[in-house]
């Protein structure tokens, strides 16, 4: 099994994996072809997530101090990739 598809299964586990990290969702944008973009110098831990040719995006806030995201920053990107036919 692929690292991504590994990653996969664990986005899409109910319940959501208490431990998901930020940069696994890192990957998994950049592997539907999101590109990641920071708000500007005032962002704080906004992060955007865009599409160059669908124009979708995803904004989250990264986690702090460390890479584990909150269950409900994963729940919103689950449904996010969800919505827009990737998982």
């Amino acid at each position: 099994m692929a690292r991504i598809d590994a990653i996969l299964d664990k986005l899409c586990m109910k319940p959501t994996p208490p431990d998901f990290r930020f940069s696994d969702l890192r990957r998994v944008m950049a592997h539907f072809g999101y590109l990641e973009s920071n708000k500007g110098a005032t962002s704080g831990s906004r992060v955007k997530f865009y599409h160059p040719e669908t124009k979708a995006v995803l904004l989250l806030h990264k986690p702090h101090p460390g890479d584990v995201m909150q269950k409900a920053a994963v729940d919103t990107a689950v449904k996010f990739l969800k919505e827009h036919g990737h998982i």
